[in-house]
C-alpha cells in the first residue's frame, strides 16, 4: 500500500477497478475464442481501451466512496434490492429514459445545447457500441464459404446472419462509424459555436474541461472519415498515415475519459436514483426554516444530511439558540454571515479599510457570542 500512497491511489478503489479489468479480460479472452479472433491491426485500440476501463471504474470506484455519493447510492440500492421497494423501479425506469435518452434536463436549459449534447452523446454511444465489440473480438465478418460477394457476421463465435455486398444493409454495416462521426461533428460545431458567442460559457470555460474533449472528438470524427475517403475516392493514398493519425487520436480520446468531463458518461446513470430521491422528498413537503419560517429543504434530505456531517465530523453545526444549522434557509444564511462579516470589520465590509479586525473567532454566528 506504501506504493499506492506514493502515487495518492485509494486501496480500495484499486483493487476494485484491478478486479474489474481483470473480468474484462476474461470476457474478451472469451469472446475472442482465446484471442484468436482478434485482430491485430487494433492491438493499440486494445491495450487503451482496456487501459482506460481501469482508470474508468478506478476513479468511479472512488467517487462511489465519497459520503454524499455513498449516500445516494445506498438509498438507490436499497430502492432495487429490498422487495418492499422494488415499486420505485418503473419510475426509476422512467426517470432513466428520460436522463440518459430523451436528456430533457438539457433541454429545460436551451434547446441548442440539447442539439449539441445529443449529437455528441448518441454519435459517441454509437461509435463506442460498434468499436469497442470489433477490438475485443466479439464481433468480427468474413467471406461466406467462398461467396466473395456475400459476408458473414460472426458474434462470440456464432453466426449471426449474412448480408449481400452492395446493398443499403451492406452499406450501413460498413459506414456506421462515417454516420457516428458525421454526428460527433455536427454537435462539436454547434457547441464551438455556442461557447464563442455565450458569454456566460465565455467566463467559466476552461480549455482542458470544456474546449480539449471537444477536438478530440473532432479529431476522431475527422480523421476518421479521412480514411473513408482516402478509400473511396484516393484509391488508398496514405491510408496507412491516416490510420496512425486516427489510432493515436483514438487512444488520447480513450485515456483523457478518466480524467476529464467526459467522465460523466458513467457518472448519469446514477442520476436516476437521486430524481426519485428528490421526488420522495417533494412528496413529503418541505420543511420550514427556524428563522423566518420560509420552506427550504425536504425532510429526506435534511435527514441524511445531519448524518453527513456527523460522519464528516463537521461540529459546531448547532446554535446556540437550540437550530441547526441545516434548518436555516439560504437567505438566512446569507443573512447570518453578512451580520458576522460586519461585526468583525465593524460595519467595513471594504477588506482594505484600515479598521481593527478581531482574532478571536465568532463561536455563534446567529447571537455573535465569541
Amino acid at each position: 500500500m506504501s506504493v499506492l500512497n506514493r502515487l495518492e491511489l485509494d486501496g480500495r478503489p484499486f483493487v476494485r477497478a484491478a478486479l474489474a479489468t481483470g473480468g474484462l479480460a476474461v470476457v474478451v479472452a472469451l469472446g475472442s475464442r482465446g484471442g484468436r479472433w482478434l485482430d491485430p491491426a487494433l492491438l493499440g485500440y486494445l491495450i487503451s481501451s482496456v487501459f482506460a476501463f481501469f482508470g474508468v471504474t478506478y476513479r468511479y470506484f472512488a467517487w462511489l466512496e465519497r459520503p454524499a455519493t455513498a449516500m445516494f447510492w445506498r438509498w438507490t440500492l436499497k430502492g432495487l434490492l429490498h422487495p418492499k421497494d422494488w415499486k420505485r423501479l418503473p419510475r426509476m425506469g422512467v426517470a432513466l429514459a428520460d436522463q440518459m435518452v430523451l436528456q430533457r434536463f438539457i433541454d429545460f436549459r436551451a434547446h441548442r445545447r440539447w442539439l449539441a449534447h445529443a449529437l455528441i452523446a448518441w454519435g459517441c454511444v454509437l461509435a463506442f457500441a460498434v468499436t469497442f465489440p470489433l477490438v475485443f473480438g466479439w464481433v468480427r465478418f468474413t467471406s461466406e464459404g467462398l461467396n466473395a460477394d456475400r459476408y458473414q457476421a460472426w458474434v462470440f463465435g456464432f453466426p449471426a446472419g449474412s448480408f449481400p455486398l452492395g446493398t443499403p444493409i451492406a452499406f450501413l454495416t460498413f459506414h456506421i462509424l462515417d454516420v457516428a462521426a458525421l454526428m460527433v461533428i455536427a454537435g462539436c460545431l454547434i457547441a464551438f459555436w455556442r461557447r464563442l458567442h455565450d458569454e456566460g460559457d465565455q467566463t467559466t470555460q476552461r480549455f482542458g474541461l470544456d474546449l480539449l474533449p471537444l477536438l478530440l472528438l473532432v479529431a476522431v470524427s475527422l480523421t476518421g472519415l479521412l480514411l473513408t475517403a482516402s478509400v473511396r475516392w484516393l484509391d488508398g493514398r496514405n491510408y496507412g498515415t491516416l490510420a496512425y493519425l486516427h489510432e493515436l487520436t483514438v487512444i488520447l480520446l480513450l485515456l483523457s475519459l478518466p480524467f476529464g468531463k467526459l467522465f460523466h458518461i458513467v457518472q448519469r446513470p446514477a442520476q436516476a436514483g437521486a430524481t426519485l430521491y428528490r421526488e420522495e422528498g417533494d412528496a413529503a413537503g418541505l420543511l420550514p426554516c427556524a428563522c423566518c419560517g420560509k420552506e427550504h429543504i425536504r425532510p429526506n434530505q435534511r435527514r441524511d444530511l445531519e448524518r453527513l456531517w456527523e460522519e464528516l465530523e463537521l461540529h459546531g453545526a448547532m446554535h446556540s439558540t437550540g437550530a441547526h444549522h441545516l434548518d436555516l434557509c439560504p437567505s438566512c444564511k446569507r443573512r447570518v454571515l453578512m451580520k458576522a462579516q460586519s461585526l468583525r470589520l465593524h460595519g467595513a465590509f471594504d477588506p482594505f479599510a484600515e479598521v481593527p479586525v478581531p482574532t478571536d473567532p465568532i463561536a455563534d454566528s446567529v447571537t455573535l457570542r465569541s
